[in-house]
């Protein structure tokens, strides 16, 4: 069963070549954007930990 999705997602992509390309690129784009907003918010939230007064650890 899934060997024929394989084999129509296969010739869906053979036939129509400029809109799988448009596809697939903003998909690896709104991974690597997705992964490098992800990166820099846990930047931002682990700047200051290692004060013992630090905003995280007020209760």
């Amino acid at each position: 069963m899934i060997k024929s999705y394989f084999k129509t997602a296969w010739r869906n992509l053979i036939r129509n070549k400029g809109y799988s390309a448009i596809n697939i690129g903003g998909l690896a784009i709104g991974m690597a954007i997705v992964i490098l907003i992800s990166l820099w918010i846990g930047d931002e939230v682990s700047f200051d930990k290692y004060h013992t007064n630090s905003v995280l650890f007020r209760c």
